[in-house]
């Protein structure tokens, strides 16, 4: 059934995906608005309203909100990206009002009790110092560090303790009122709908502000860095800009690109690093986008021993591939992945929410799965080695290991 978008009468957009074979439903609030926006001395407090959004409205506590949905078998959740906070929840296809009720009471009505407000700055703080002590997650705030430095893109997205602990009630309330409760909104639904009274109910939210102005275009920062952790192994990013504007077909390509290097089992990059030679055990590569810039980068982690010849082997393979040794054979089956994965996601009711979502966030064109799946497929060798040769720019290379130093001191500025 046809993916329809309308924007109601007091601006929130809304995309409707109806699948009639499905027994379920997937509602997603979006707003345009993450910890890129943040200016200094406001930073975490995006991620702070996310939390609070699940501690109390004028008529539910906490309790009540998550009995909403656990009690009919479903789940809400929610999550803060640099560029954008989205509040989500799968659910039967026969509670789909009564969710968006609740929802919508959160995005409109929380009331950011002062004991909550500093019971949930605990948990933030704890959630901060976790991520602190996960080799990866520390790996990737530096990465954005290395690749953007002092820029608003850069910061981490939950922030650092010491700015949680700055924020004050007014400071996250204030944020929440402009940019939550009044902000700009994309609401998503796909499954087994029914709008009856749906519409209704987000009509009802207060109107619309026009989204937020990117106060700063993302530079990129050429380097190769040696960044210290006291982490066992290294961890091994080599990043290169992608060029702007992101359109659909040159996402696409990138998508296809990306599964013969790295995304897949049998990439070049998993099995060069990982089967053939041992090196490592976690390899992999993606694309990260964003409305303004977007990068694709390789990632291992590796014993510091094997610091040195990953480094070189990664970028032989990369340069390899720029000499026209891309085969017509690894182009198929990269598209036959990315086909698969799509008919599979086809039957989750969340990552078509999801999909939806994103596709219009980007201003793509709102295509079913089978005609994304066909513009794939009709990619040609000749698109996708343009795209390769571009997007492999080594003069744009940045290349940051992170960890210690172990014999690959020629790669880094000190």
């Amino acid at each position: 059934m046809a993916i329809q978008k309308r924007t109601l009468n007091n601006n929130v957009i809304l995309i409707t995906e109806p699948i009639a074979t499905a027994k379920t439903v997937a509602i997603g609030f979006w707003f345009p608005v993450g910890s890129r926006f943040e200016s200094e001395g406001c930073r975490g407090v995006t991620h702070f309203v996310e939390h609070m959004l699940f501690k109390r409205t004028s008529a539910m506590n906490a309790f009540d909100i998550a009995c909403t949905f656990d009690r009919v078998g479903g789940y809400i959740n929610a999550f803060t990206e640099r560029d954008l906070m989205c509040l989500h929840a799968t659910v039967p296809a026969e509670h789909i009002k009564q969710s968006v009720a609740v929802m919508c009471q959160m995005v409109s009505d929380s009331v950011f009790d002062k004991d909550d407000l500093e019971k949930e700055r605990i948990v933030i703080e704890s959630e901060i110092i976790t991520s602190q002590d996960d080799p990866e997650e520390a790996a990737f705030d530096e990465l954005y560090s290395v690749l953007f430095p002092n820029q608003d893109i850069s910061e981490p997205i939950a922030a650092t303790v010491n700015d949680v602990e700055r924020l004050t009630r007014d400071d996250i309330f204030s944020w929440y009122k402009k940019n939550v409760a009044s902000g700009a909104l994309t609401v998503s639904i796909a499954g087994n709908i029914e709008l009856d009274g749906v519409i209704e109910l987000l009509e009802e939210l207060e109107p619309r502000n026009a989204p937020l102005e990117i106060a700063q275009k993302p530079v990129w920062n050429v380097a190769k860095k040696l960044v210290r952790a006291p982490f066992h192994q290294n961890q091994i990013f080599a990043a290169f800009p992608i060029k702007m504007p992101l359109t659909e077909k040159k996402s696409d390509c990138l998508t296809v690109l990306n599964a013969v290097i790295g995304d897949t089992m049998s990439s070049r990059l998993f099995q060069l690093l990982r089967e053939k030679n041992g090196y490592c055990y976690s390899v992999y590569s993606f694309v990260t986008a964003f409305a303004d810039c977007a990068f694709w980068c390789a990632y291992s982690s590796v014993a510091k021993k094997n610091t040195a010849v990953v480094l070189n082997e990664l970028e032989s393979e990369l340069k390899k591939l720029c000499s026209g040794d891309l085969t017509e054979m690894e182009i198929v089956a990269a598209k036959e992945h990315i086909a698969g994965e799509e008919i599979i996601s086809s039957e989750d009711v969340e990552a078509r929410m999801k999909r939806l979502a994103r596709l219009s966030l980007f201003n793509f064109p709102l295509r079913s799965y089978t005609e994304s799946i066909d513009n794939i497929r009709a990619l040609s060798k000749e698109e996708l080695s343009a795209e390769l040769a571009e997007m492999l720019d080594f003069s744009n290379e940045t290349v940051v290991v992170y960890g210690g130093s172990y014999g690959f001191k020629p790669f880094f500025k000190k």
